[in-house]
């Protein structure tokens, strides 16, 4: 008996030990990336290119030889980074207000109303991200260069045309997830708002809202994220006062050379605004995603 308690406490620690390596491995891979971009944002440019013929010299350095700080003074002095920064945060911030605001009433309408085609409604709302972005690159652009020649409506390197673009894009997947949230909250609540006076809209609002708000902030985030780094609608529809900064980033990159340590430490510093957003957001994150995926 005692063996056998020793043989399976032996195997839990096993397990455990192999849990712990698989969680490092996950997070190295994901964190090593990060840590050379940190460290190659202290370097100087020959630094990051330099091929000396001794073996010391092509050995990759993670620790700086001579840290200088001159990629972060002179980040917005060869590529305007900062109004790049600037087109991104409006784009994003508008694209997750719009498709939250957009979201939550059609995730409402579907989790509380039993209506004819609901169920064809959703799942074509799913097939839409069957398809690769591509495909809509060409008719979007056909669609903005016709509507400006008719209307004389600018929607092409425009902020309204990118987050226009962006929410359409993000609100099938962002309206299924909030859908599934709201389908965990009991019906009964909104029927005893009702009865205690509320409207259908008022009960949504100041009831199922304060309920719904860990699955809304993960639908925000969401919209966010997809704005924030989306770059093939970007590069085609933005232009020199919409570029975002995941185009941009590529400015450093010319004809004549490659500033890699301008593009590092531009990376870090539009990287830590959004950085505190999430960390600060983390919770409600978390528990949306889960919730959203495991209700209804």
């Amino acid at each position: 008996m005692k063996g056998r308690k020793m043989r399976a406490r032996s195997a839990k620690v096993i397990k455990q030990a192999l849990i712990y390596l698989a969680v490092l491995l996950v997070a190295l891979v994901v964190l090593m990336p990060y840590a050379w971009m940190v460290s190659g944002s202290f370097k100087e440019t020959l630094e990051l290119q330099s091929s000396d013929v001794t073996v010391e010299h092509l050995k990759p350095s993670w620790i700086p030889r001579n840290p200088t700080l001159r990629n972060y003074r002179e980040v917005n002095q060869t590529v305007p980074m900062l109004r790049y920064f600037k087109n991104s945060i409006i784009i994003s911030l508008g694209t997750m207000v719009a498709c939250t605001v957009i979201a939550l009433p059609a995730a409402y309408a579907l989790s509380r109303f039993n209506f004819r085609g609901r169920g064809v409604y959703t799942v074509s709302v799913l097939a839409t991200q069957m398809l690769p972005g591509i495909l809509f690159l060409i008719p979007y652009y056909l669609i903005f260069t016709t509507i400006t020649r008719h209307t004389g409506i600018p929607l092409r390197d425009t902020y309204g045309g990118m987050i226009f673009t962006y929410t359409s894009f993000a609100l099938p997947f962002s309206i299924v997830m909030l859908r599934s949230y709201l389908n965990g909250i009991p019906l009964e609540i909104d029927e005893q708002a009702m009865i205690d006076g509320c409207t259908r809209l008022r009960a949504l609002w100041t009831v199922i809202v304060p309920l719904a708000t860990p699955g809304i902030a993960a639908v925000a985030i969401y919209a966010f994220i997809m704005a924030w780094n989306e770059v093939l609608f970007a590069s085609v529809l933005t232009g020199r006062s919409t570029r975002t900064v995941a185009v941009g980033i590529m400015d450093y990159v010319t004809a004549t050379g490659a500033n890699w340590g301008g593009m590092m430490a531009a990376c870090i510093v539009i990287s830590i605004p959004v950085l505190i957003l999430f960390t600060s957001m983390q919770r409600y994150i978390v528990e949306g995603l889960i919730a959203g995926a495991t209700k209804g």
